[in-house]
């Protein structure tokens, strides 16, 4: 095949592949076929970037509430990071903004450190599940700070659902559980170095679809240690 016929398969499949996703995007997505087509996206030139390019903020992209603070993302996007400020209460911020703690992109999380950000972030799993029992004086493993992880290229070679290779967290890479295609929150209770490296936030998981059902929805409770 010549070298031009091959790129105008490869846009062709990756159109079609959009389109699939755009049809669906109001039934529940939760199926293996589509967190596979949202990986081969990830995997693409165009969207495996570690900077948001063109990316603008979405209105009604984050909803925190509650005590302790309750957040839900839309991570809904295969290009752009959906950045994410601790420290700010909770909010979304600039796409390339650098004060921000998390970043969100479908199932994958990164901290602003190593190959994702240019921050002093990090992450650590404390080996805890009981998020009330994660305190300033009791952070499990995260007591040491050496234990702290910055990010790095992460990949996964068909474990799960699909092949990924991105930047992002080495802790928070597997935050999930895949089973008859639905994507679960483990119960581990994490640390969140923030972005200046010097406050701390625990962080626990919940779930990655919306009320309605809709995938690349990751929501998580947290509080400031």
């Amino acid at each position: 095949m010549k070298p031009y016929h091959k790129i105008i398969l490869c846009n062709t499949i990756r159109a079609f592949i959009l389109i699939l996703l755009l049809l669906d995007c109001n039934s529940k997505p939760n199926t293996s076929e589509e967190d596979a087509a949202v990986a081969f996206f990830l995997l693409s030139s165009e969207s495996n970037q570690s900077q948001n390019g063109n990316c603008s903020i979405r209105e009604n992209s984050v909803i925190t509430s509650g005590s302790p603070l309750v957040s839900e993302v839309n991570a809904t996007s295969t290009r752009c990071w959906m950045l994410f400020s601790l420290n700010s209460g909770g909010i979304q911020v600039e796409p390339n903004s650098i004060d921000w703690d998390l970043r969100l992109r479908r199932f994958v999380i990164g901290t602003n450190s190593g190959s994702s950000g240019s921050g002093q972030g990090g992450s650590c799993d404390t080996g805890l599940t009981d998020f009330a029992n994660v305190t300033t004086g009791n952070r499990g493993n995260c007591a040491t700070l050496s234990n702290f992880k910055v990010d790095s290229n992460q990949s996964q070679d068909g474990a799960g659902f699909a092949d990924v290779n991105d930047s992002a967290s080495p802790v928070l890479f597997d935050w999930y559980t895949y089973n008859n295609t639905i994507l679960t929150a483990k119960n581990n209770v994490y640390v969140i170095r923030d972005s200046k490296g010097t406050s701390f936030f625990k962080l626990q998981m919940l779930d990655y679809y919306s009320s309605s059902g809709t995938s690349g929805y990751p929501k998580f409770r947290w509080a400031k240690l």
